[in-house]
C-alpha cells in the first residue's frame, strides 16, 4: 500500500444527513431472506456531523463523543474507511470524531448516513475522484440505505432491497417535519423477522414482486411495517395519533421505526406541534427535507 503525503492537521467536516421513508412497500421476501422493497426515502437538513482528519500515524481512529457506539468494526464508520482505502491502495492513517445527532436504530438511517458521509468525504479529502458509480459500489455491502445516502439527489424511489435508485422530487407540501423519538431503539432485524407478508385486500401491502412493476413513480404515504412495530410497541400509536390531533397532515413511522414522522405545509404549526410533543418526549425535532445535492 502506498501512503500519500498529508499535513498533520488537513481535515474535513461534512454532514450526515437522517432521512424518513415517506412511504415503504414490503413486496416479497427473496432466496437470500432480503425483502425487496419499494419505498420514497426523503433526506432531512436534520444531520450527524463528522471531522475527517489525515494524520502521520497509521490506522482508523473513530470517536463518537456521548455515544456508546463502537469504535472499531462494529461501526459503519469505521468499515466504511476500511473500503475506502482498501479500494484506493492507501494506507489508512485517519481519526474520525462522529457528533451523533440522529437517534440510534430510529428508523432515520443515520448509521448508513454516516457511512455515505466517509465515503463522499474521504473521495473529497484524498482527492481520489473515485465518481458517484465507484462510491455506490463501494457502498452496497456495507447496508441496503447507504447508497441512498451516497446518490446526490435530495429524495430517491428505491427498489430490490434499496440498491435500485431513481431521483425523484420531494412530494408537493412536504415542507416541515417533525420527528419525534420515543427513546427507545428497535431492532430492524426483528420487525422482519416479525413481518408477514399478507393478501388480504389493503392496498399499501403487497405479494410479490410481479406488483412491483405495477406501481406507479409516487405512491401515497403509508408503511407496510408500522403495523408490526406498533404491534410490539403500542406506545407509537399514542403518538401517531397525538401528531395527527396537534394538525400534522400526515403522521407516519420511518423506516422499522420507532421514531414517527408528521408532515406540516408551514413553519408555525409544526413548531407547535414540537413544542407540545416536547413535554412528553425528549427528543424532538423540527427540520425540513433537504434542497442540497
Amino acid at each position: 500500500m502506498s501512503s500519500l503525503p498529508v499535513e498533520e492537521q488537513a481535515d474535513l467536516e461534512i454532514d450526515a444527513p437522517a432521512k424518513i421513508n415517506f412511504y415503504l412497500r414490503v413486496l416479497d421476501k427473496r432466496a437470500d431472506g432480503y425483502h425487496e422493497l419499494d419505498s420514497l426515502m426523503i433526506k432531512l437538513e436534520f444531520a450527524d456531523r463528522l471531522v475527517m482528519r489525515r494524520r502521520r500515524q497509521v490506522g482508523i481512529e473513530v470517536q463518537c463523543p456521548g455515544s456508546d457506539l463502537p469504535a472499531g468494526p462494529g461501526n459503519l464508520v469505521y468499515r466504511a474507511a476500511e473500503a475506502f482505502f482498501s479500494h484506493c491502495g492507501l494506507a489508512p492513517a485517519l481519526a474520525i470524531i462522529l457528533d451523533k445527532r440522529i437517534p440510534v436504530a430510529a428508523g432515520l438511517g443515520g448509521g448508513s448516513s454516516d457511512a455515505a458521509a466517509v465515503l463522499l468525504g474521504l473521495d473529497c479529502l484524498y482527492n481520489t475522484s473515485l465518481g458517484e458509480q465507484t462510491l455506490l459500489d463501494l457502498a452496497r455491502p456495507l447496508g441496503a440505505d447507504v447508497p441512498f445516502f451516497v446518490q446526490p439527489s435530495p429524495a430517491a424511489r428505491a427498489r430490490g432491497i434499496g440498491e435500485l435508485l431513481t431521483p425523484v422530487g420531494v412530494p408537493d407540501g412536504v415542507n416541515w417535519i417533525v420527528l419525534v423519538n420515543p427513546g427507545f431503539g428497535v431492532s430492524t432485524k426483528w420487525v422482519y423477522d416479525n413481518f408477514r407478508l399478507t393478501k388480504q385486500s389493503d392496498p399499501y401491502i403487497l405479494t410479490g414482486s410481479s406488483a412491483a412493476s405495477e406501481m406507479t413513480s409516487v405512491e401515497q404515504p403509508a408503511n407496510d411495517l408500522q403495523t408490526v412495530t406498533m404491534a410490539g410497541y403500542p406506545e407509537l400509536a399514542a403518538i401517531r395519533e397525538q401528531l395527527l390531533a396537534a394538525g400534522a397532515e400526515m403522521a407516519l413511522m420511518s423506516g422499522s421505526g420507532p421514531t414517527m414522522f408528521a408532515v406540516f405545509a408551514d413553519e408555525q404549526p409544526a413548531r407547535s406541534c414540537a413544542h407540545r410533543m416536547a413535554r412528553q418526549y425528549r427528543q424532538v425535532y423540527v427540520t425540513r427535507p433537504a434542497t442540497r445535492t
